[in-house]
Formats: C-alpha cells, structure tokens, sequence
C-alpha cells in the first residue's frame, strides 16, 4: 500500500467510528423523546442496540426489465432516505451490475414523473438526498423514512423537497 491508500484506509476507519458514536447518540434521543429512557441515576442503564445491516437478495429480473423498476426496487430495499452513491450500490447488488451502468438519467427521468424527488437544504443549489413520494406527509419525511441521525442534522423546517 501507498501512502495515499493508508490515509485513506485510516480516515475511513475514523469516519465509521464517529459514525457509530453519532448513531448512539441518536438512538439515546429517540429512547429519551419516547420515554424509554429512565437515567443513569436510578441505577438502569441504557441498552445500545446495533442494527444488523440487512442483506439485499439478488433478484433474477429479466434482461427487458426497465432500470427504473429496478431502481424503484432498490430503494424499496433501503427503505429509507439515501444518496444517489446508495441506490447505485443497491442497484449494482441487485442486478449484478459489473460493467459501469449509472442510474443517474433514470434518477432525472423518475424525478421528472415524480416518482423520486430530490432533498436539499433550502439554502443549498444541489440536492443531497433521493426520497420516494410516498415517504412524504406534509412536506416532511415519515419517521420510518428518515436513518439514524436525521432528525439531529436536519430540521424539517430547512428542507425542500424538488
């Protein structure tokens, strides 16, 4: 290895740490908003649960299937707000993608029919986020929509939907 590719490696790995310690923190709010949570004075203590990382099964679809049911399916599979970088890896497990096919045109196409919408920051040109409409009530993300940690980096209130 180079030296690039061991900072690298080094830097990803601190990343998925303050990952996790973000993720902890978050499952602590949501346990003390719904009531939970009773404090460590009282002698409980606070239980993390890990989430298992769930599997995508390889789905055999036909070589006529449209990309943008495949796609459709991917984020099904997610079931949660995710990047453009998420639903292309997700579409790569399912279809056995090895030869370099995006889903970025079929990403614009389904945004133009509105099946897909973009999320971005008000304040923000380029959206961060793909979301399925109905992952939607009022404008705001349904709460088993949003990964860990949403509601900690983005307020509702700061969020367009496009």
């Amino acid at each position: 290895m180079n030296d690039d590719e061991v900072m690298l490696t080094a830097l990803s790995k601190e990343r998925d740490e303050l990952h996790d310690k973000l993720m902890q923190v978050d499952r602590i709010i949501k346990k003390i908003k719904s009531g939970e949570y009773m404090g460590y004075s009282n002698g409980v203590t606070l239980q993390i649960e890990a989430k298992e990382p769930t599997v995508s099964q390889r789905i055999a679809f036909p070589k006529t299937t449209d990309t943008k049911v495949i796609v459709l399916k991917a984020m099904d599979n997610l079931a949660q707000v995710v990047s453009l970088r998420q639903i292309q890896d997700e579409y790569d497990k399912l279809t056995g993608n090895n030869n370099g096919i995006t889903i970025r045109e079929t990403m614009r196409s389904l945004n133009r029919h509105k099946l897909v919408l973009m999320m971005k920051l008000k304040t923000n040109d380029r959206g961060m986020f793909w979301v399925k409409k109905e992952w939607l009530n009022n404008g705001a993300v349904l709460d088993e929509y949003k990964p860990e940690g949403f509601d900690v980096l983005y307020k509702p209130d700061d969020l367009q939907f496009i």
